[in-house]
């Protein structure tokens, strides 16, 4: 899979597997073997000792909502279709994303597409999965557990 098939603006990428994995239903991070430290997103170089001897490790995907917000003007292919307005092609339901602490802290970004927004709270159990939307780009979705 291209990388440009998760990112909108990113063709190319030293973490292309990243796209692989999610592809694969796997949340990958890194940890460098020099010092230990692990990034989600992955990266293929360590900013803390500068470091490019990288692993790749599979991440657990439960934790809890650190935060969340919605968007109000989301990418085009979370657009609902729902019945056109004046001078507008599609109309956009607002979207709720979320920040959700897995293991060891790592936070994991997700959009939340199954749940009224007035329901989502704090600190409530969830779990990241890789999702394929409609146009084949592939997301993170959270859901309750």
């Amino acid at each position: 899979m291209e990388f440009k098939n998760f990112s909108l603006f990113i063709n190319q990428t030293k973490v292309n597997r990243f796209a692989d994995d999610l592809a694969g239903g796997k949340i990958m991070s890194t940890r460098c073997k020099k010092c230990g430290k692990q990034y989600y997103p992955p990266q293929a170089d360590c900013p803390s000792c500068m470091g490019s001897d990288m692993e790749w490790k599979e991440i657990k995907t439960e934790g809890k909502l650190l935060t969340f917000t919605k968007i109000h003007v989301p990418p085009e292919h979370f657009a609902v279709r729902q019945p056109l307005m004046p001078f507008s092609s599609i109309q956009f339901e607002p979207c709720p994303i979320g920040i959700l602490e897995v293991e060891k802290g790592l936070p994991v970004m997700g959009w939340i597409p199954k749940m009224d927004i007035k329901k989502i709270k704090v600190g409530m159990k969830m779990k990241a999965s890789p999702f394929t939307l409609p146009d084949g780009k592939i997301t993170i979705v959270l859901e309750p557990i």
